[in-house]
């Protein structure tokens, strides 16, 4: 049985500790996953991003069942839709605040400042319950043609061909979401008249 490569586990491990210190996840929410080949290495369900554990890693496939599925993360649904219907190698999926609190008021988000908007140009808002079917095609069409998605109170998907990247744009999709709210505060108390 194929093991868990040093490489991959560390990637994960140190972007899982980025994301924690960035507050964009809690307790045990959140999960990372790494597509190789027809493999897909995914944390595990209920797993702390704080302290990700080489046995915290499982592998489950693209195309087809395997016993890990009941214990890898409860996104690993919506992990393999989107490793189907892209050439994405990483998909990252958090919890921010500012991202999760717009969902409930918005269907989507056209950042306000010019780097989110000049990179994401809108973030689509999708519904589905965690883990299911209807999220995990939700995500993947709306990630086939955007750099990011907000699931309606519950959180982001972005997904990259590097774990860089897919980082990096977890980290737009909340930043321009904390500008937008910020924006939308400022209007609420001084109406357009700085617009």
């Amino acid at each position: 049985m194929k093991e868990l490569d040093v490489e991959i586990y560390k990637q994960i491990r140190e972007y899982a500790l980025k994301l924690v210190i960035r507050g964009y996840v809690t307790a045990h929410g959140g999960n990372i996953s790494v597509r190789e080949g027809n493999s897909i290495w995914i944390t595990r369900h209920a797993t702390s991003l704080e302290e990700v554990k080489r046995d915290d890693i499982v592998r489950v496939y693209v195309g087809k069942p395997s016993d890990n599925d009941i214990i890898a993360s409860t996104e690993a649904i919506v992990h393999r839709e989107i490793y189907k219907n892209s050439g994405n190698l990483v998909v990252m999926h958090v919890h921010p605040p500012y991202s999760v609190a717009l969902s409930f008021f918005y269907d989507e988000i056209i950042p306000s400042d010019v780097e989110g908007y000049h990179i994401m140009k809108k973030i689509p808002v999708v519904e589905g319950a965690p883990g299911s079917k209807e999220l995990a095609e939700n995500v993947s069409n709306a990630l086939s043609k955007h750099l990011g998605v907000i699931v309606r109170g519950h959180g982001v998907f972005t997904a990259s061909k590097s774990i860089e990247t897919a980082y990096h744009l977890i980290c737009i999709v909340e930043h321009s979401s904390e500008i937008f709210y910020l924006k939308e505060m400022m209007k609420s108390h001084y109406g357009d008249k700085f617009i």
